[in-house]
């Protein structure tokens, strides 16, 4: 029995160190994919341009669809939500994203988490809500370096990155921000400028927003049956009737 009880625990034994190596082993490559990076040359910008807000604003005057580009877009995005290592415990120092017609985009970014960097890339999925203007954006299929992540980890990893920003909420795997912004004018509701529309092709996105056209009207409106505005018009009259009166020499 004795002699049976020494075989019986050196298997066990060798049993658990196979499971061991098998488990480091494990621990190994997968630390070694994910510390992979072959895609710089997907995250890197290669063109950046600063014409966004200028293309956005002249495609919005009527509320008629407009495109916007790739390089646009994505100028847009390093400038807004990426941040140097150092200034926030993660976050994002370079991002891409790679429009496709009909969607199923690919986004593929360089993070850093404390000490750790490394490159990710997922299939990126837009949708607007076109009431709320509320743009969101859900990733999937992600990878770090090489190593094919959860949903769960991902989900992580995000919450992580944009824990600190005033934009950008997180939900599971899923990005928003309100696709809207509203300009104050004294004596009225302001002018706001809302995302209705978009779709994804292979140079950027089609667009459309509300009419800034009726907005400034509806501003203006808002402002003459104010009684400030009532009192500029009324200063206004006054000084045309003066003039009238001088060049006529009417008493």
């Amino acid at each position: 029995m004795t002699v049976k009880r020494k075989k019986r625990g050196r298997v066990i034994l060798s049993l658990i160190a196979v499971l061991l190596i098998a488990a480091m082993t494990f621990g190994g490559i997968c630390i070694y994919l994910a510390f992979q990076d072959n895609i710089q040359s997907k995250y890197t910008l290669t063109e950046t341009t600063d014409t966004f807000l200028v293309t956005l604003l002249k495609g919005a005057v009527f509320g008629k669809e407009f495109e916007i580009s790739e390089t646009e877009i994505n100028s847009y995005i390093n400038e807004k939500y990426c941040t140097q290592k150092g200034e926030n415990e993660a976050g994002l120092d370079h991002v891409r994203i790679d429009f496709h017609e009909g969607g199923s985009d690919d986004i593929y970014a360089h993070i850093y988490y404390k000490s750790y960097e490394l490159a990710a890339h997922s299939k990126i999925l837009f949708s607007l809500d076109e009431q709320t203007s509320i743009l969101s954006a859900k990733l999937y299929n992600a990878y770090i370096g090489e190593l094919r992540i959860s949903e769960n980890i991902l989900s992580c990893l995000l919450s992580k990155m944009f824990e600190n920003s005033e934009h950008i909420t997180v939900n599971g795997t899923t990005l928003s921000v309100t696709a809207s912004y509203t300009y104050d004018i004294k004596n009225t509701d302001g002018i706001t400028l809302s995302l209705k529309h978009t779709q994804s092709t292979e140079d950027g996105v089609k667009c459309r927003t509300n009419s800034l056209t009726g907005e400034a009207l509806k501003a203006a409106g808002e402002y003459l049956i104010s009684e400030e505005g009532r009192e500029a018009v009324s200063g206004i009259w006054g000084d045309i009737k003066n003039k009238v009166s001088t060049m006529f020499n009417v008493q």
